[in-house]
This record gives C-alpha cells, structure tokens and sequence, in this order.
C-alpha cells in the first residue's frame, strides 16, 4: 500500500442537480415585522373607534347666558314699562287740562302703544331694550339662541297684555317659573339671559 495524500475532490466529480452545501452558515432571515397596533396574545381586543359622525344636539341657552332671575328682570321692566309710563300719562294730563280729556287720554293711549311697538322692534332686533341695557340681560329664543325677530319681538309685546290681567300675576310668573319666564315669554318660547360679559352690554340702543 502506497502512501498517498488525500486529494481534493473534482468537481466534476459532482452529482448531477445536487448542489452540495456550503461550508458558511446559513443567512440570517428576520422574522416578519409585527403590527404595533396587534394586541398581544392573549390581551382583551381593543375598543371599537368612536364615530364622529353623530350630530350633536345644538347648544342650550345656558351656551350663550345664564337665565336670569326676577329681580333684574323687574329692574328692565321699572326702566322700560314704569318709567315710560309715568312720563306719558303726565303729557297725556296736560293735554287733556289744556285741551279735552278725551284727547288726553288718546294721546297718552297713542304714546303707549308706539312705545310697545317700539320696545318690541329693540327686542327681536337686538335682544336689548333700554331697561335690559341698564340691568345688562338680553333676550334670546329659548330654542335656538338667537335673536327673535320684529315679528315675534312684538308678539311678545301684545303677550304681556296677558301678564297684566288677572293683579299682573304674569309679570311675577318668573319668581317661581323654572324658567323664569312670562306667559309672553312661554307664547313665543323665549328667556331673558345675563348679558354682563358682553363689553357692550351697557349700552342703549335706540335704532
């Protein structure tokens, strides 16, 4: 026996379609990126996402102001109905001591009825009447919010003729209403809110 030193093998040697392995490690595969959003095994499942969607329902009249009670609200009606009253009787007196009685009183008739007129164009245009400037309050739909309208403003002007039958228990309806409204304010569905945040809410508006 010859002493022959191992030789390196042919490659032609070689099975045909075998491929022999590699004398280097194999590659390294990592894994498959995982969903940082997956729960982890075992984990409860997530909330279903809220749905934005829905329509909310529209804000009340707590949003804009405070329902204000009764005495601010006598406060406006001493400046707006009192007041305006007294001065008008008093010409409607000197007339009719000048001139008839009868014209005396249809004048002083006449002034107190273009004022109403007039206190219920302020309220549906601006919410704000003289009294209500002074008392800082403000006049708004109970439903929307919103300003009123001259239509709806003098309404309500006819509706106080309910607050005033029966000892005027109408004007004292807020005291224990919960919403410390009128029956003229429950005919047109509005409140009387707390204006003083508004910078201007002082001041009086005559057009």
């Amino acid at each position: 026996m010859s002493d022959q030193s191992p030789t390196s093998p042919d490659p032609s040697d070689a099975v045909p379609g075998y491929t022999p392995p590699s004398n280097e490690p194999p590659a390294y595969t990592p894994p498959p990126a995982s969903d940082p959003y997956a729960a982890a095994p075992g984990a409860y499942p997530p909330p279903p996402a809220a749905d934005y969607s829905t329509a909310y329902p529209p804000a009340t009249t707590g949003a804009a102001g405070a329902v204000v009670d009764w005495p601010k609200r006598a406060l406006g009606g001493l400046i707006d109905y009192v007041a305006p009253a007294i001065v008008f009787g008093v010409v409607g007196s000197i007339i009719g001591n000048a001139v008839s009685s009868t014209l005396g009183n249809i004048i002083d008739t006449v002034l107190i009825a273009a004022w109403w007129a007039y206190l219920g164009y302020l309220s549906g245009t601006y919410g704000i009447t003289p009294g209500r400037a002074i008392a800082k309050t403000k006049l708004i739909s109970e439903e929307t919010g919103q300003l009123i309208g001259v239509g709806q403003g003098i309404l309500r002007q006819l509706g106080h003729v309910l607050d005033s039958l029966a000892c005027y228990i109408g004007w004292l309806f807020p005291l224990w209403d919960a919403k410390r409204q009128t029956f003229a304010d429950k005919i047109v569905k509005t409140v009387v809110i707390d204006n003083s945040a508004d910078p201007n809410a002082g001041q009086i508006r005559w057009s």
